[in-house]
């Protein structure tokens, strides 16, 4: 994790785009209307590591007490776990930077996350997606699904500094109308906050929002004016955010392609009608193979369509996509023959990488199908391993 330098902290994987990556987190609005995300983009930077002081920690310690008790333990013992795996991390991204400064719209993508997760928890896809010349906002949920999250109330508690925090919510799953009616409820917030945070990127883009309360000197929202590629936004979601991410399609078309990873649809089970309704949206369905069960696999296959783009990754887990294996170790599918992390985390980008550069052209700096081509033998052209697919050939990719 740490490359033996006495001034570089230990860190998640290092950019591979030609991009050093910037990342800000940016908050604006009140109360539970407002949009909190961590905003990754590409910068004018030659070398990532000569800003290693500005590279941010990878978790604010107000979030472990929702990871406790996400993983049902005390925050003591998640403390001493992550301090012997791993020390503390740093996201190797540049925290306030300036935007890349030359003339091109850069490709522009919603990110929902997962039950449990939080804006920072997909910190390695993000940077990784930046380094490549996209601008990624990644939200923050408040519906309680996340782990933790936070907001002003008003002005007044602004200027004190007084915020106010949301904590993951455990649901009884004993009681599966009980939890059906949960889930469906949180998507349809997320589902508003997707579009909230489009609203946000749009006013940016036209130069009508350009503050943050989270840091009033920042320029960076003043330097995206005119620069979002708003005529073509990806919304993209992993696990309950990939239902999201197909919820909030079906209520906002401004979306105009959907990357549902390993998506987790428990939520989505009686929906007869959204199928048709999304099959106007070019989508990319990418999974984990030891997540998708039957379960989920039987509500999937309603929403895949013919022109759907279908990748399963070989013997990768639910946390191929997160970054939480760098920090406490992989903790899923124990008994399994699992491929390396930090492969199945590449190949799970790249993947992303390639999709985007088909759908969005020459505005996404990708062209490393060398890679994917190496690593063909592990990648499954279909929804999962059971779907009669074939090992991808190369040409296809």
């Amino acid at each position: 994790m740490s490359d033996g330098s006495a001034n570089i902290p230990n860190h998640l994987p290092l950019h591979e785009g030609p991009f050093v990556p910037g990342c800000q987190d940016i908050l604006s609005g009140f109360g539970e209307e407002s949009v909190l995300m961590r905003l990754w983009y590409p910068t004018s930077l030659k070398d990532v590591k000569e800003h290693a002081a500005k590279w941010p920690r990878w978790m604010d310690e107000t979030y472990m007490s929702g990871f406790s008790t996400i993983l049902g333990i005390w925050p003591i013992f998640l403390k001493i776990a992550r301090r012997l795996y791993s020390g503390e991390i740093h996201v190797p991204g540049v925290w306030g930077a300036d935007v890349l400064d030359d003339n091109q719209q850069f490709p522009t993508i919603v990110f929902s996350h997962g039950l449990g997760a939080c804006r920072f928890f997909y910190s390695t896809l993000c940077l990784q997606l930046a380094s490549h010349g996209i601008v990624v906002a990644a939200i923050e949920h408040k519906d309680e699904s996340s782990a933790a999250t936070f907001f002003f109330e008003n002005d007044i508690k602004h200027a004190s500094g007084k915020k106010s925090f949301m904590l993951y919510r455990a649901v009884d799953e004993t009681d599966s109308g009980y939890h059906l009616m949960i889930r469906k409820r949180q998507l349809t917030i997320r589902a508003r906050e997707c579009s909230r945070a489009l609203d946000f990127l749009i006013g940016v883009h036209e130069g009508r929002i350009t503050e943050n309360l989270l840091d009033s000197e920042s320029k960076v929202l003043e330097q995206l004016k005119s620069r979002l590629d708003i005529a073509s936004v990806t919304l993209m979601g992993h696990s309950f955010g990939g239902a999201t991410t197909l919820v909030a399609a079906t209520k906002d078309d401004r979306f105009k392609q959907l990357l549902v990873l390993d998506s987790w649809l428990f939520g989505l089970k009686n929906e007869e009608d959204m199928p048709q309704i999304l099959a106007k949206f070019p989508k990319l369905y990418l999974n984990a193979d030891y997540f998708q069960i039957e379960n989920n696999l039987k509500v999937m296959r309603r929403f895949v369509g013919p022109q759907d783009t279908k990748f399963t990754v070989r013997r990768t887990t639910h946390e191929h996509m997160c970054d939480t294996p760098k920090l406490v170790g992989m903790w899923l599918n124990r008994g399994k023959s699992r491929i390396d992390y930090d492969l199945g985390m590449r190949i799970n980008f790249h993947l992303v990488l390639s999709y985007l550069k088909q759908r969005l052209g020459d505005s996404v700096k990708w062209n490393n199908e060398n890679f994917l081509h190496d690593q063909g033998h592990h990648i499954i052209q279909d929804i999962s391993v059971r779907e009669n697919a074939e090992i991808l050939e190369p040409a296809k990719l």
